[in-house]
């Protein structure tokens, strides 16, 4: 479940998971036998273990444990001894009775548990696994997302928290995620860089932003999601399929923004956020404020929150040039209020996001003959400008988002997200008959409701879980001079259940999801345009089984089987016409038919305070996979474009993704991550188009606290990426990219003193040696170099 902003404490009232392991054989002793039992006489015993949260493995630093012996007799009181873990989570009692005693564990934020341990025979090693539960008392504010929190026992996942995006912020949400393990981006130039995980991008990657899905036309890999950076307080990226969760878009998986939850006490405060990027020139500013002592009629004292931002950027630049018209204009602005009550909360959020952005002019080109030369020559126009011309892209974003949360007894929750999002797209030309006129080649207007309605409820029987029902309308208004997709109307309708059961050391989880799909597109009555009026519908379901096993301390395996699908697209069945953003002709395939997949992931995990250790595997199957097949050259009357064609085949995906954190003392800090993906043509042989190199990112960091520094560090990494010779033979587009490995250099303080505030001060270096290379999933590849040297300065003052 998702909470939003109470006024509560952590605490846990749900009844905690314990692993008992005996050292030696033991007796269990009935309850009503405890006061009976008489210790063994001159015999002590020895209760040792560790607490752990449940969801992620990791040790609770200062949970409290007591331990409470019998009297001497049914008559005499009992006595209690209690103490409190230390930063590992470990406990120690030494000299106990050879009795029944009982045992509590208590941690803010955590269910408390409560048992009786027979010590009768034996000494004990305890392992506690404490739940999460949730009682409303005063002045805390708490947010989580119990879906996430499920899925990621059996599923591999991968967080960011707000002081690691802090060192990304101002960038793009693929930027921003990209170093994590099973991930890439589609990077189209310095303004748009599009999600990739396990091999998979666009509309099988599913974003969610602040709980409701983001529909921004998200199918087509050079629409970025639409996004403001700086209101993001973490992120949470699932790898592999989560459709049962979050349906058929989600066959990837899924990318999860977050917000901090609404205040609710407290006056007006804020931050201010500058930052300044010497690549494109680019300066980035965000400003907030927020409080929780607004008070309105018939609502009475709720939460607020307010944030603008602006981007402004030039044209990035390689190594030795610049890339031309490829700056970019962002104006983004929300604003939110919320409230809690003892019936649950109510939070409304409105916001916009714009933004007017370039598009590599070398990529356009006349003729077939400048296209060649193109792709064989540096750029001729390569100077720097702040000016946006043509071909351009205008994007609007608006969103009006509503969550309401019901508390129902015995910590049952009800949940009901409503979102209307509106997004209006227009590219411009700069060819043909549009060249010098302000009218848009393509306009799309995309309206999308959604409402999604969720149950998590009470362990029952051993088992909790999410029952949810979803609901989407979608309609897309086509209104430029030129065509790319149809109108359409589109209407989802699902239901889901997710459940698990705790057993100890075991955790199973199991899930199943129907979807029913109607797609409905409009005709388009142009000459040479194929894209007749018609509606299709498809059913179908898809499911997934996982369970996981703590197997010692801090060490768990996870395998998760999965079934997934996805119905085609209106752009893979119809498109027809040239896509800007990729500077490729692109045309549709009507007889699509659905994806099917099924996969299934296996994940070792080694969570302890000094060293955390994930390794993650996976074999996936996809039935009619759909994909862009190069074709040659077309020519338009807007000029010469590489040709895809839309088509399916039957693929095989499979990787490995490793990640590690070291901290070897208090002061340093090694970090690793690795992935390694092959996609497969079953049918037809050979490597899948798009897939991503073999790539492995270490970086070393030092850190400290010096008085007028605050928590500083320095650090120095580096990215290195395998040549791409996995590719498709037989087409000068998929050209295989060389190796390349990247320089990253950082310093900075998370909590220096400025004027008497706590500021957040950092300063990177990225690709510090000014490195010559392209990307395999550089949409751009054939025609420039990358990003050379970028110096990053950020810093974020509260006021």
């Amino acid at each position: 479940m998702s909470c939003a902003v109470f006024k509560v404490l952590f605490r846990r009232r749900a009844r905690a998971v314990i692993t008992l392991v005996a050292l030696t054989a033991s007796t269990t002793v009935p309850v009503h036998d405890l006061r009976s039992q008489s210790t063994t006489h001159g015999t002590t015993r020895h209760v040792h273990g560790v607490v752990e949260d449940e969801a992620t493995g990791r040790s609770i630093d200062g949970a409290i444990i007591v331990v409470e012996l019998p009297g001497a007799s049914a008559s005499a009181p009992t006595t209690s001894r209690s103490l409190r873990a230390d930063s590992k989570g470990r406990f120690d009692f030494r000299d106990l009775p050879a009795a029944v005693v009982r045992i509590r564990v208590r941690a803010v934020g955590f269910a408390q548990y409560d048992e009786r341990i027979d010590l009768t025979l034996a000494d004990r090693l305890i392992i506690v696994h404490l739940e999460s539960a949730i009682n409303r008392l005063s002045e805390v504010k708490v947010r989580a997302d119990t879906l996430i929190e499920r899925l990621g026992r059996v599923a591999a996942t991968t967080s960011l928290d707000a002081a690691t995006l802090a060192a990304t912020r101002g960038q793009t949400l693929g930027e921003t995620i990209k170093n994590l393990p099973g991930v890439a981006v589609i990077q189209f130039g310095p303004s748009v860089a599009k999600p990739v995980i396990r091999g998979l991008n666009s509309q099988r990657v599913l974003v969610m932003n602040a709980g409701l899905r983001q529909e921004d036309q998200q199918w087509g890999t050079e629409h970025a999601p639409n996004i403001d950076s700086f209101e993001a307080s973490g992120v949470t990226v699932v790898r592999g399929a989560a459709t049962v969760l979050y349906g058929a878009d989600a066959l990837g998986g899924v990318v999860r923004v977050d917000q901090a939850p609404l205040p609710d006490s407290g006056g007006i405060r804020g931050d201010v956020a500058v930052n300044t990027f010497s690549n494109s020139r680019q300066g980035a500013l965000s400003l907030s404020a927020e409080g929780g002592d607004l008070v309105l009629p018939f609502l009475g004292r709720v939460g607020y929150r307010a944030r603008v931002t602006s981007r402004v950027a030039g044209n990035g630049g390689a190594p030795d040039y610049y890339l031309s018209n490829t700056g970019f204009r962002e104006l983004n602005g929300s604003v939110a209020v919320g409230m809690s009550r003892p019936w649950g909360t109510a939070e409304v959020t409105a916001s916009r996001f714009g933004t007017e952005l370039g598009i590599l002019r070398q990529a356009h080109v006349g003729n077939a003959d400048d296209l060649a030369r193109a792709m064989m020559s540096p750029p001729d126009d390569s100077a720097f400008t702040y000016g946006i011309g043509r071909p351009s892209q205008r994007v609007n974003h608006t969103t009006l988002r509503t969550r309401l949360t019901f508390s129902a007894p015995h910590e049952s929750e009800f949940e009901v997200v409503y979102g209307l999002q509106y997004n209006h797209r227009r590219e411009y030309d700069n060819h043909g008959p549009l060249r010098f006129r302000d009218v848009a080649a393509f306009n799309l207007k995309l309206f999308s409701n959604s409402l999604d309605v969720r149950w998590t409820h009470q362990r029952v029987r051993g088992v909790k879980g999410t029952v949810g029902v979803s609901a989407l309308a979608q309609g897309n208004q086509t209104l430029g001079k030129a065509f790319l997709i149809p109108g359409f109307d589109l209407w989802q309708g699902a239901i889901y259940a997710q459940e698990e059961l705790a057993l100890g050391r075991l955790s199973l989880t199991a899930g199943l999801r129907g979807d029913a799909i109607s797609q409905t597109t409009i005709a388009y009555g142009d000459q040479g345009i194929r894209s007749p009026a018609g509606t299709r519908t498809w059913n179908d379901l898809s499911g997934s089984a996982g369970a996981a096993y703590l197997l010692a301390d801090g060490l768990d395996v996870a395998v998760r089987v999965a079934r997934a699908w996805r119905p085609p697209t209106v752009n893979e069945r119809y498109a027809q016409g040239v896509h800007h953003g990729t500077a490729q002709y692109e045309l549709g395939n009507a007889a699509l038919t659905p994806e099917r997949s099924q996969g299934v992931e296996a994940t070792v995990r080694y969570n302890r305070p000094s060293l955390q250790l994930e390794a993650a595997s996976y074999a996936n199957r996809i039935a009619g996979f759909m994909f862009l097949r190069p074709s040659a050259p077309v020519q338009t009357i807007r000029g010469a474009f590489p040709g895809y064609r839309y088509a399916q085949t039957d693929a095989s995906l499979r990787g490995v993704e490793l990640s590690s954190t070291w901290n070897p003392g208090t002061r340093w800090q090694f970090i690793a991550n690795g992935t390694a993906v092959r996609g497969m043509d079953r049918r037809n042989g050979g490597p899948l188009f798009d897939m991503p190199a073999d790539r492995l990112s270490v970086t070393t960091r030092l850190q400290g606290r010096r008085a007028r520094l605050g928590e500083w560090y320095v650090g120095a990494g580096t990215q290195m990426v395998r040549k791409q010779d996995g590719v498709p033979e037989g087409t000068v587009y998929t050209l295989p990219t060389a190796g390349y490995a990247l320089l990253q250099l950082e310093a900075g303080s998370r909590t220096l003193s400025v004027l008497g505030r706590q500021a957040s001060l950092s300063l990177s270096v990225n690709n510090a040696l000014d490195t010559r290379y392209r990307d395999y999933l550089s949409r751009y590849r054939l025609f420039v170099n990358d990003a050379g040297r970028d110096v990053v300065a950020r810093l974020t003052m509260p006021w």
